[in-house]
């Protein structure tokens, strides 16, 4: 049985178990956040050019709870930092533009609801202050996180650690050379808001 078979056998599986309860817990929301970047791993095998600066990243998403332990997101994150090599600044700037979607497993413990999620996307690479082409290339994500409800509002209080996986190559210029596969992490502060929909909210408005 193949990798992706298996992948969908296990997504039905688990759906197949949330089905019972899912009109009772489902919800829609959107939210913000940002915090620090950078990179962890080197960009060449002589390990003396690196994107581990901590920069930053600002991002948002969408997110459907299809039940109290499972939900769907998609998000958006624009993150920057700078290329260093022989652990010098160089000042060259390098923006990522990641776009995923993801599953999210959570649990809701009295309004703090800790979570992991996996997934899998795509992250446009930009050089700043240059007219070079941009690269996009396909990235696996994952990541982990805690969201606290603010009684009585939709509204939550959100804490979370991001990570991509992805191949950086085929760039112009100063980053031309380095071809390693890269693995970039965010760790951000935000606030999320949440409707009910389907039954829950027709439960609500009563």
């Amino acid at each position: 049985m193949s990798v992706g078979k298996g992948l969908l056998g296990a997504l039905v599986l688990v759906l197949a178990v949330a089905q019972p309860a899912v009109a009772q817990d489902k919800r829609v929301g959107v939210g913000v956040r940002g915090g620090g970047f950078n990179g962890v791993t080197e960009l060449n095998e002589a390990g003396n050019a690196d994107f581990n600066k901590t920069g930053y990243n600002v991002g948002g998403g969408l997110f459907v709870d299809l039940h109290k332990y499972i939900a769907l997101r998609g998000d958006f994150t624009f993150a920057r930092n700078e290329l260093q090599q022989n652990g010098l600044a160089t000042s060259q700037d390098l923006n990522r533009f990641f776009y995923d979607g993801a599953v999210q497993f959570q649990y809701d413990a009295n309004g703090l609801k800790p979570y992991f999620f996996v997934g899998a996307g795509a992250v446009t690479l930009h050089p700043v202050g240059t007219t070079d082409y941009d690269q996009t290339k396909f990235a696996g994500t994952g990541g982990i996180g805690a969201e606290y409800a603010i009684a009585g509002t939709g509204l939550g209080i959100v804490l979370e650690g991001k990570g991509w996986v992805y191949n950086l190559s085929e760039l112009p210029g100063t980053l031309a050379p380095f071809d390693k596969t890269q693995f970039d992490v965010t760790w951000s502060a935000g606030f999320s808001y949440r409707l009910p929909f389907g039954t829950s909210a027709a439960r609500t408005i009563r």
